[in-house]
């Protein structure tokens, strides 16, 4: 007897969710963006540090382009500097030259200063260059032609007053240039001993301390550092070429000249070895009533 065996109805099961297998598939996406998110910024920073390279090779370039332009400008200078050497080593073989000869060309008068003392008295100052041209004039003075002029009144302690109430302690003017000059008569006096010389020999001629003082302020930072000095005095002698070529005449309100007057003008050439030269002489200078003082120089070249 056959068992009936009943036929088991097949029933389709409920799919099971497969979760883990979708979480993972999540995190290799995610690993998989990062990863080119990675390759891409490696990839620009590579490529900007080799396009920063290309920048800084450019730069390095450059600075070695510049350092040669520079090293040819030091050739340049040095080049110049040779021949500014050549040229003046030229310079000081014509001044040897002069100095033999006992002539120079000036350098133009420097600091001509006008000393008036009075009583307070008015007084007109005329000043005519021969065959000169004036460069500096303090203070400002009036100009016909070749004269210049000015009216101050001159106090005792030698202080001058405009007409406008201004006052100075000397009248100043200065000139381009200055003719052929011969020593005949002076002193070679060395560097070092150029302000004992000068105080000592201003003294003489006339001048006050005051006078002598600004006359060495002035002139010694030129003179005392030279091996020698080869100094004469010009303008002493009212008849001199100095005193034709350069007249000055100091009048008061009524016309009359001045009662004393005094002209120092030095002239005076740097030397590097002594020269002889016949002593030079002064007479003194005596002040009385309206007295005129004045003092400058003029380095021969």
């Amino acid at each position: 007897m056959n068992e009936y065996i009943p036929e088991t109805s097949y029933q389709e099961q409920p799919e099971q969710p497969q979760s883990g297998s979708n979480s993972l598939s999540y995190v290799n996406v995610i690993l998989t963006i990062l990863l080119a998110v990675v390759v891409i910024c490696g990839g620009i920073l590579i490529a900007m540090l080799a396009r920063r390279g290309k920048e800084t090779a450019a730069v390095g370039m450059e600075l070695q382009d510049m350092a040669e332009e520079v090293s040819d400008i030091g050739d340049e200078l040095i080049t110049i500097s040779d021949n500014l050497d050549t040229i003046s080593g030229q310079s000081h073989e014509d001044d040897n030259t002069a100095v033999e000869h006992d002539y120079g060309i000036g350098g133009g008068k420097r600091k001509p200063a006008i000393y008036i003392y009075g009583d307070d008295t008015r007084v007109h100052v005329e000043l005519e260059l021969k065959n000169d041209e004036m460069s500096v004039l303090w203070p400002a003075a009036e100009q016909n032609g070749n004269v210049y002029s000015w009216d101050v009144t001159a106090a005792e302690d030698g202080t001058l007053t405009d007409s406008e109430g201004t006052e100075y302690s000397y009248l100043f003017w200065e000139t381009d240039s200055y003719d052929m000059v011969s020593f005949e008569k002076g002193f070679c006096v060395p560097g070092s001993d150029t302000a004992e010389f000068l105080w000592t020999e201003l003294k003489e001629i006339g001048l006050s301390d005051k006078e002598a003082n600004e006359f060495i302020v002035y002139w010694l930072p030129l003179m005392q550092d030279n091996a020698y000095n080869l100094i004469s005095f010009e303008g002493l002698d009212t008849s001199d070429d100095y005193n034709r070529d350069y007249a000055l005449s100091v009048t008061d309100e009524n016309g009359k000249a001045a009662d004393s007057m005094l002209r120092v003008m030095m002239i005076w050439k740097a030397l590097d070895e002594p020269e002889d030269i016949e002593p030079q002489s002064f007479t003194g200078f005596e002040r009385s009533g309206l007295t005129v003082v004045e003092w400058g120089g003029s380095e021969v070249k």
